[in-house]
């Protein structure tokens, strides 16, 4: 991302779950507060009726809405198994690692008081997020179980970001990294889930997206990844990580971490996209991982 702004693919993944939201039968995954979190042009083009009607033909949700579908999928994945960890574990701190537009604070953290929040991101994109949450929010004030934890991913550790925070590493917590990895090198992902497993407490949850290499892909997953390469190097965040799935277990299961399960791009629109109408899909190019210390 470019320093003094907010993240492009941030925001373009926001205006995805406000399409999704507003013109979706039926959402994955709904976020009301989507259209307001992404920028101006965005915005604009969702209120044209026929970039509407052309964004959601069938041929938009059976191409390119692969790409609505890994946004929308990984946040349906991870606010699902964050609710059983809630319910079923007691896990009481929520770590949001490059929480970029979430909503989740608007959402649902009035739900769950009891749960402390952590939103850890680049302090230009938390700034202008900060702006956003007050000038949605009908109080003009955030929960009061949010913290937000800035960083620079490029200059520091996650561990040392959340020791000036309220985070305790006494007790389990949940973190959920989604639509970052893909921007890193596979090094410094596996280094980020090592300070993890560095600074968590034993049955810590991690729930996070990957891409796999798109020469592995066929016909058009391999084409459209190759689409999406080239609009992020457009974008001035290009994609740089691509993990083999069973390197990735054998590395962080020398961390200490249990592979819980690694959903495929098949498996996600198996349990979400199943028979919809509307032909949206998940792609073929990244898969859903959940981890745990064990």
């Amino acid at each position: 991302m470019k320093a003094g702004r907010v993240s492009r693919t941030a925001e373009a993944a926001a205006a995805l779950r406000a399409n999704h939201h507003l013109n979706a039968d039926n959402p994955v995954f709904s976020d009301p507060y989507a259209f307001d979190m992404t920028n101006a042009r965005w915005r604009l083009l969702l209120n044209n009726s026929l970039v509407r009607k052309t964004l959601n033909s069938s041929f938009m949700n059976k191409t390119f809405g692969k790409l609505t579908g890994q946004v929308v999928g990984r946040s349906r994945y991870s606010e699902d198994l964050l609710q059983q960890a809630i319910e079923n574990n007691d896990i009481q701190q929520y770590v949001l690692v490059g929480a970029g537009l979430d909503s989740f604070v608007l959402r649902l953290a009035d739900q769950y008081p009891q749960l402390k929040i952590f939103e850890v991101d680049h302090p230009d994109t938390q700034k202008t997020k900060i702006e956003k949450l007050k000038k949605i929010s009908k109080s003009n004030q955030l929960p009061a179980n949010v913290e937000f934890v800035s960083i620079d991913f490029e200059k520091e550790k996650l561990s040392d970001a959340l020791k000036r925070s309220g985070f305790d590493s006494d007790h389990a917590a949940f973190f959920s990294w989604l639509g970052t990895t893909h921007y890193l090198t596979p090094e410094t992902t596996l280094a980020t889930l090592q300070n993890i497993a560095s600074i968590a407490a034993q049955n810590s949850e991690v729930v996070m997206d990957y891409s796999v290499d798109y020469k592995t892909l066929k016909g058009f997953e391999r084409l459209g990844s190759h689409f999406v390469i080239q609009f992020t190097r457009f974008m001035k965040e290009p994609l740089m990580g691509a993990f083999i799935p069973q390197e990735l277990h054998n590395a962080v299961q020398k961390m200490g971490y249990a592979v819980i399960e690694d959903l495929s791009g098949i498996d996600i629109t198996e349990r979400y996209f199943h028979h919809r109408p509307d032909h949206i899909r998940h792609t073929h190019a990244s898969h859903l991982i959940h981890l745990k210390l064990v």
